[in-house]
């Protein structure tokens, strides 16, 4: 599949040309002639703007100063940049919206495994094969494995949003991975009967979770990293304490306060669920 980027915006581009099926154009065309009428009337001139600075007019005054030119023509650039780096966005949107439940079955079953990357190795990550295979980013990956499917799992229940932030999808993607589709909605309409705004914010879904009875641990990108239940769960807590002491913890609660309050609910409902209270 074609990169965004892959696509020129020159004339003579396969998306552009006069001729895209690949005839050639008539000789009176080639020679900057007008065409000939044939019976059926005078050609029809296409209606394109043809940009002002590719006629002549809009460009710097060659007598100005370099630096007066200079401010014409990054002003001119910008703009440019501007109007299509926004329709590259649009176009991007729309084809998520299109192949984004493709690329969720490929992730979701891990299919991507079964194709090789660039060295004949099969891909080990879904990040790696959206990034070489369909030059998606990084990001656009993550919207396509963690957002599309909550919204839905939201849409098929009567509760349809336009997108979900990053912070309100790394409380609910867990929640799916961990505990399944029922207990997404069950946190969502918890968080709703309760929320101040249009829709349940980050901190309201973060305490709906506790009020589920939900122990939710923290995921990173499951294609990199081992999941913690594959290692030793002993182990894995001593090296928690080693790292979590009271200076770490501190410089965590003034970067991300909200994985720290993640962090210290999971701990309390599974210390609750054991019976053990803190003093």
């Amino acid at each position: 599949m074609a990169r965004l980027s892959d696509f020129s915006l020159e004339d003579s581009s396969p998306a552009t040309s006069p001729h895209a099926d690949g005839t050639e154009a008539p000789a009176e065309e080639a020679n900057g002639s007008k065409p000939s009428e044939g019976k059926e009337g005078p050609a029809k001139a296409k209606n394109t703007k043809v940009p002002a600075a590719r006629l002549g007019t809009g460009l710097p005054d060659p007598k100005a100063k370099a630096t007066e030119q200079l401010v014409v023509c990054e002003r001119a650039i910008h703009d440019a940049k501007v109007k299509w780096r926004d329709a590259a966005d649009k176009a991007m949107a729309a084809f998520l919206d299109e192949a984004g439940p493709y690329f969720v079955w490929v992730h979701e079953n891990k299919l991507y495994k079964h194709l090789k990357d660039n060295n004949g190795k099969p891909y080990r990550s879904f990040n790696r094969y959206c990034q070489e295979q369909h030059g998606i980013s990084r990001s656009s990956g993550y919207r396509i494995t963690r957002v599309i499917p909550l919204l839905n799992i939201l849409a098929k229940a009567d509760h349809p949003v336009g997108d979900l932030s990053s912070r309100q999808t790394q409380v609910l993607h867990p929640v799916r991975r961990q505990h399944g589709e029922d207990s997404v909605l069950k946190v969502w309409e918890t968080a709703w009967a309760t929320k101040k705004g249009v829709v349940p914010s980050p901190d309201e879904l973060t305490k709906a979770v506790t009020l589920c009875g939900l122990v939710v641990r923290a995921e990173d990108d499951e294609d990199e990293k081992p999941a913690l239940t594959q290692a030793n769960p002993g182990a894995e807590v001593e090296k928690a304490v080693k790292i979590l002491v009271p200076d770490t913890v501190r410089l965590a609660v003034k970067e991300d306060p909200e994985k720290v309050l993640l962090l210290a609910r999971t701990l309390n409902a599974a210390l609750e669920e054991a019976g053990i209270t803190i003093d």
